[in-house]
């Protein structure tokens, strides 16, 4: 089958060559289009065998790339992914982003089933739309023209919202590396390490809360840390996490690490994870400490967060910042109940296998082309 794949944001990410990846491992012709005048390089990690086309690449001569590049100011992007569909003649078109579905479907209409990936809890990745009402409605248009959405987990179904077009809802989580038993942390050895592998972010990621459950328990574990991995794209928020574990006594017990070069060695290096976000889509980080086997704790209220970790079986759930100190420190003190949960985790993420995962694409696929 031939497909076309649609990103045009973050192009080089793992998403995009795990998708791609296993699509053409599975024999299909797999087509990455992206659009960008200002980012030339495409994805990194891709098969030889995926095609890789940027619409507005430059072309080495002068005149042709300022031509290239007014065209991707002034001319509606949708011209260049029409010109791209007629040459690649796609089966099907996988878009990631909203603003993918609009740069493909505005001012044209295509016999060609169109499948939007809804990246993230449906409510916030729809939400940023209804506050821009003109492009709400653009957008809105152009989601009448597609075939089906791909969500991550049973409970996102029906939860898109009826203000946007009715379609095919389909679960297909994200692809999740299976970790051999190996190379997987041994939680046999304490480390007395907490870790949260993230960006510092207030609103989804929510560090503070995580801050202020710790210093709770702290003074009765005082050899245990925690380390957080992630850029700090937000400084005045550190600044606040700074200042907020001063205040509770326990800065000589938490630390910044930054970007992680080496993410897998900061698993085995730990004894279990702690997840205050206020949500997720499918958390690669946090199923990837899983397949490490990591417990997790997070909060119950938390859309995906509480679907990916089962109370009581490969980790807590908390109801609020009282109960999740309680249960960090139930874990913090008892090795071989984390033992326990780490091999549920490990068991919790098989089905995110790559095998299973393209087993799924391949019916969805199958039943868009047969429709």
């Amino acid at each position: 089958m031939r497909l076309m794949v649609v990103k045009d944001r973050n192009v080089n990410s793992r998403f995009v060559w795990d998708f791609c990846n296993m699509l053409a491992k599975r024999g299909h012709e797999v087509n990455f289009v992206f659009d960008s005048f200002k980012q030339q390089a495409g994805p990194a990690n891709l098969l030889p065998k995926v095609k890789v086309r940027n619409l507005s690449a430059r072309q080495g001569n002068l005149l042709k790339d300022i031509w290239t590049g007014l065209k991707a100011v002034f001319q509606p992007a949708s011209f260049r992914f029409a010109k791209a569909i007629r040459d690649i003649k796609p089966d099907v078109i996988v878009c990631y982003f909203l603003k993918d579905v609009y740069n493909v479907c505005f001012l044209h209409q295509y016999d060609i089933p169109i499948v939007l990936m809804v990246h993230n809890h449906p409510p916030v990745f729809f939400a940023p739309l209804r506050k821009k009402p003109i492009r709400y409605r653009i957008y809105k248009k152009q989601l009448e023209k597609i075939a089906a959405y791909d969500l991550l987990l049973e409970s996102f179904r029906g939860t898109i919202g009826d203000d946007y077009p009715k379609h095919e809802e389909r679960i297909i989580g994200n692809i999740i590396g299976q970790i051999p038993p190996a190379e997987r942390t041994d939680l046999s050895v304490e480390k007395k390490k907490i870790i949260y592998v993230c960006r510092v972010d207030e609103v989804q990621k929510r560090q503070h809360l995580l801050f202020e459950a710790f210093g709770k328990i702290a003074p009765d574990f005082p050899d245990w840390k925690i380390e957080l991995y992630g850029s700090i794209k937000h400084p005045d928020y550190h600044k606040r996490l700074l200042e907020q574990l001063k205040q509770l006594g326990i800065e000589n017990q938490v630390k910044f690490m930054g970007y992680a070069n080496d993410v897998k060695a900061v698993y085995r290096g730990a004894d279990f994870m702690a997840w205050p976000a206020a949500y997720e889509g499918l958390s690669i980080a946090l199923a990837d400490g899983q397949a490490h086997g990591l417990p997790a704790i997070g909060f119950a209220d938390a859309p995906s967060v509480n679907e990916v970790i089962v109370d009581g079986v490969n980790g807590f759930l908390a109801k609020d910042v009282d109960d999740f100190a309680l249960k960090m420190a139930k874990l913090m003190a008892d090795k071989e109940l984390r033992v326990k949960m780490g091999a549920a985790a490990v068991k919790g993420v098989e089905q995110y296998a790559e095998e299973h995962i393209a087993d799924k694409w391949e019916q969805l696929l199958t039943d868009l082309t047969h429709k």
